[in-house]
C-alpha cells in the first residue's frame, strides 16, 4: 500500500487513524473504546529509546494494519447486517495456565467431527466474512506467509510452538480475537512492538467478552453450523464473566505441575524479550520473582472464583493428556454429555500424522534455574493449586 506524507514523520494517534483511512477508503472505526490504548500505543513506540527510525516505521505500519482490519469490520457489519444475529451456541473452550497442554487439547478437540477452530489467516485478514471464502482464497496464503516472516524473526520459536508450521491454517488463541478492539497486543500482530510494556487495554468483563463474542460472529457468519473450539489462557482469571456471557459454555482446563509451567514461560518470555527490541532484565533474578508474583496472585485469583468447581468445568490432568490423549478427550465429552461418534478415530488420525509431533522441530528444555531462581521457590508459591489438583 502507498504510504501518505503524514506517515513518515513521527505520527500521533490522528494520523494513523487518518492513514488507515486513506488506504482502506473507509471512515468509520465503529465505538471508541479503542482510542485510549492507541494512544497509550503512540507514546510508548515514540518515546521507546531502543527503537531505531526504521523499527518505529514497522510498528506503526503493524498498527495501521490492525486500524484498517477495523474499519473493513465495521464495513462489514453494515454490509452484513445478519452478522449481529449470529448464535455463538455451546462453545467448548480449553482454558488454563500457558504451557499446560492447552494447546495439544485445543488440537484434539478441534479434530473432532462437527468441530471448529478460528485459524491464524481467518483472523490476520478477517474482511470479508472469512466464512464467504472460496477454495484458494489467497488470504491463506498470505496467512502463511506472515508466518513465516514473524517465525524468521524467533530463531528457536518454532520449536517452542511447532503448531505454527501450519502457517495461515494454524488454529489461534482467544487474546488473538481481541486485537481490532486493542485489548490484547497479540505477538502474531505486533511483533514490531517492545515487549513486556503494557498498553493494550482488556477494559471490564462485559466489554472483552462484548468484543471476543463480535468476532467469532463474524468469522461465523454464512457458514455452516459447527462447534466453535475454542483455547485462551487468560479466561481462568474471569471464569465467573466467561460463564455469564457464554452460558452453555464448556471449559477444560488442563493442570500441569507448576514448575514445569513457569520454567516453560519463562523460557518464552525470555525469548519474546529477546527478539521483539525490548532490553533484557538488568537483574534476571528480581524479573523471574516478579513474573512469579504476578503468576502466583492471579493463580489465586482463579482458584478462588466459585466457577472453578462447577460442572461447567472439565478438569483434565497434564500427565493423562500426554500418556493417553484419547482417552482424555472422550472423557471431556463424556463430562458434558457429548456424543462420541467419531471422536476416537479423529484423535488417532490427528496424533498418527507425523507433522504433528511436539518434536518435529527438535527436544525443547527449559529449567527455572537458568532464570535465577529455584524449584523449591516456585513450589512453595502454588501449595494450593498442587494439593487442589494432584500435580
Amino acid at each position: 500500500m502507498a504510504r501518505s506524507a503524514t506517515f513518515l514523520a513521527q505520527p500521533d494517534a490522528a494520523a494513523l487513524l487518518a492513514q488507515a483511512q486513506y488506504e482502506t477508503g473507509l471512515h468509520d472505526f465503529g465505538d471508541g473504546r479503542f482510542r485510549g490504548p492507541l494512544a497509550a500505543f503512540v507514546e510508548l513506540v515514540n518515546s521507546a529509546g531502543q527503537l531505531t527510525m526504521d523499527d518505529r516505521r514497522a510498528a506503526f505500519g503493524q498498527m495501521v494494519r490492525v486500524l484498517a482490519e477495523r474499519l473493513r469490520l465495521v464495513e462489514d457489519r453494515k454490509r452484513y447486517p445478519g452478522i449481529a444475529d449470529e448464535r455463538i451456541e455451546g462453545p467448548l473452550i480449553v482454558i488454563g495456565f500457558p504451557r499446560s497442554g492447552t494447546t495439544l487439547l485445543h488440537a484434539l478437540l478441534a479434530a473432532a467431527p462437527g468441530n471448529r477452530a478460528p485459524l491464524y489467516w481467518e483472523i490476520a485478514r478477517p474482511s470479508p466474512p472469512p466464512s464467504l471464502a472460496v477454495v484458494g482464497d489467497p488470504r491463506i496464503g498470505e496467512g502463511t506467509r506472515d508466518i513465516e516472516r514473524w517465525l524468521a524473526g524467533y530463531p528457536g520459536f518454532i520449536a517452542q510452538h511447532p503448531y505454527f508450521d501450519a502457517g495461515g491454517e494454524t488454529p489461534m488463541e482467544c487474546e488473538s480475537l481481541l486485537v481490532y478492539d486493542l485489548r490484547n497486543a497479540y505477538p502474531t500482530m505486533f511483533s514490531k512492538v517492545p515487549y513486556g510494556q503494557p498498553w493494550a487495554t482488556a477494559g471490564t468483563d462485559d466489554e472483552y467478552y462484548a468484543a471476543h463474542r463480535g468476532f467469532l460472529q463474524h468469522l461465523q457468519f454464512g457458514g455452516p453450523r459447527r462447534r466453535w473450539v475454542l483455547k485462551g489462557v487468560e479466561h481462568q482469571f474471569r471464569l465467573s464473566a466467561l460463564l455469564a456471557a457464554y452460558p452453555d459454555a464448556m471449559l477444560v482446563w488442563p493442570h500441569r505441575d507448576p514448575v514445569d509451567v513457569f520454567g516453560s514461560l519463562l523460557a518464552v518470555t525470555s525469548m519474546v524479550y529477546q527478539y521483539s527490541g525490548t532490553p533484557a532484565p538488568a537483574d534476571r533474578r528480581a524479573a523471574s520473582l516478579a513474573l512469579l508474583d504476578s503468576f502466583q496472585h492471579r493463580v489465586d485469583t482463579a482458584l478462588a472464583d466459585p466457577a472453578s468447581g462447577s460442572d461447567s468445568v472439565c478438569h483434565v490432568s497434564y500427565a493423562n493428556l500426554v500418556s493417553d490423549p484419547v482417552a482424555v478427550v472422550q472423557a471431556c465429552c463424556k463430562h458434558f454429555g457429548l456424543p462420541l461418534d467419531g471422536i476416537e478415530p479423529a484423535v488417532r488420525r490427528w496424533l498418527s500424522d507425523p507433522g504433528n509431533r511436539s518434536d518435529r522441530f527438535g527436544k525443547w528444555t527449559y529449567d527455572v534455574a537458568g532464570h535465577g531462581i529455584s524449584t523449591a521457590e516456585v513450589r512453595d508459591r502454588f501449595g494450593r493449586y498442587w494439593e487442589r489438583f494432584g500435580v
